[in-house]
């Protein structure tokens, strides 16, 4: 069997504080350019792709956006999510040594302390016949599964839930995750053989701080979809309300009682029981640390998950703090958020991690994938393509599906197999690439085609200097 394809797209809540009542507001645009200030961009634009395989930009709102590049298991996707974390910590760390007014924060979170939401996407690449149509018992496995996979955090009212974003989700399925937030997104965007693959699009869940809860939910999920597309149905398993369970889920926990559109019911933690089962009979891949942590659930063992649950961790650490300070002492809602924070100062999970209290995986590991995509896919290609031409300073464009170089152009190569890690067609381009002298180009040019920093570190815009 050909590993599946999957991927994350993270958005990122940037906050601008300022350092004292006399300091003025900071508006999001403002701040965005803060903190891309002096990093490469292309055409005068925060989006580019990366050496990595994965791409940077801003979405919509003026916040960071981050998606990995193509891989073919979990752990890398996993690992790859990392360093789009660590590359904007690092762009965040520079921006407060220049800023003298005010603070950056960015957080890894799905609700910032207004509510707003921010999504965690997640890209499975599957066969176009499975989604003609979704079988309805895998949505339930999605609501079902947060018990292990959602974030924690506090709902408007101060009380403690699962998933936050949760309750911003209210249809199953959209073209428009945007505008309607739905759990998965029905654009037909495959990046990929359109008549041979399609794109899942999960636009529902949370980031979480935790690897191993990101490696597991991308896993696990994947696993599913084995299942499904090798011919068991799990329609019997179908929500009466999958958007009502999801929300219940949410505020109830894995004991939560969802109905069934057969018009039985059960708890959230036996369907995903039940779910995780039918992979274990049917022989698809080894699942015995989810079920461990099931088991554990269901006796009652749940506090053991903390440094692999985001939810339960963050849940217990804000208990801790309550009984310390009281429940309504305003720390409380500055710990929930500094659990996602990236600033090394002021957020948690660089402590946890170093404590033990927080799986992560080998910090190397993370630093390699900053500048080192995935061997084994697609994205091979693309990154050691935009290595050589950024070295070379040579003018390119790339998508998810292409390569094109513009200084001295050549023709387009697309790129539609994702599991292709190989292509003497790219090679033979990166021997011309260095071969081949580079024709002059104007500052303008350069500046056009992301040659370089738009402007340097310390530096302001180029209209505003001197």
């Amino acid at each position: 069997m050909t590993p599946r394809i999957v991927g994350l797209e993270t958005e990122y809540a940037l906050m601008a504080l300022p350092h004292g009542p006399a300091a003025p507001a900071m508006a999001p645009a403002e701040a965005i350019t803060e903190l891309f200030r002096g990093t490469a961009t292309q055409h005068r634009s925060h989006n580019r792709f990366l050496p990595n395989g994965g791409r940077l930009y801003v979405d919509i709102g003026s916040h960071p956006e981050y998606a990995t590049a193509e891989c073919s298991n979990a752990r890398d996707a996993a690992l790859q999510d990392r360093a789009g974390e660590l590359m904007l910590q690092k762009m965040l760390e520079a921006a407060n040594e220049r800023l003298d007014s005010h603070r950056l924060h960015l957080l890894k979170t799905n609700t910032d302390s207004g509510d707003a939401t921010f999504g965690c996407h997640e890209n499975y690449q599957v066969k176009r016949e499975t989604l003609d149509p979704l079988d309805p018992g895998f949505v339930a496995f999605l609501v079902a599964r947060t018990v292990l996979s959602a974030g924690g955090g506090l709902d408007k009212s101060g009380a403690y839930v699962l998933s936050p974003r949760a309750f911003h989700i209210h249809r199953v399925q959209s073209a428009d995750p945007t505008r309607l937030r739905p759990m998965i997104s029905t654009r037909d965007e495959p990046h990929a053989d359109p008549a041979a693959f399609a794109r899942l699009q999960v636009t529902f869940g949370d980031s979480t701080m935790s690897d191993r809860a990101t490696e597991i939910r991308l896993r696990l999920t994947s696993t599913v979809l084995d299942l499904i597309e090798g011919g068991v149905s799990l329609c019997d398993l179908a929500l009466a309300d999958p958007i009502a369970s999801l929300h219940d889920c949410s505020r109830h926990g894995p004991a939560a009682i969802l109905a069934l559109r057969s018009g039985g019911a059960v708890s959230a933690i036996d369907l995903l029981d039940t779910v995780v089962g039918r992979c274990e009979a049917a022989g698809i891949d080894s699942l015995l640390d989810i079920r461990d942590m099931i088991d554990r659930i269901q006796g009652g063992e749940q506090d053991t998950l903390s440094p692999s649950v985001d939810w339960i961790c963050k849940k217990l650490l804000l208990a801790e703090a309550a009984d310390r300070y009281g429940s309504s002492d305003p720390r409380i809602p500055r710990l929930n958020l500094a659990f996602h924070d990236l600033d090394p100062r002021r957020g948690l999970a660089d402590r946890l991690r170093a404590s033990g209290a927080m799986s992560a995986l080998p910090l190397e590991d993370v630093e390699r994938a900053v500048s080192t995509p995935p061997s084994d896919t697609r994205a091979a290609l693309r990154g050691r393509f935009i290595a050589e031409a950024t070295r070379l300073e040579r003018a390119y464009s790339v998508s998810w599906t292409h390569i094109r170089l513009d200084s001295p152009p050549h023709p387009q190569i697309d790129l539609l197999n994702a599991s292709q890690c190989s292509d003497s067609r790219v090679a033979d381009l990166i021997d011309v690439m260095a071969t081949t002298p580079a024709p002059p180009m104007s500052r303008l040019a350069r500046l056009r085609a992301g040659i370089g920093p738009l402007h340097h570190a310390g530096e302001g815009p180029p209209a505003n200097r001197p």
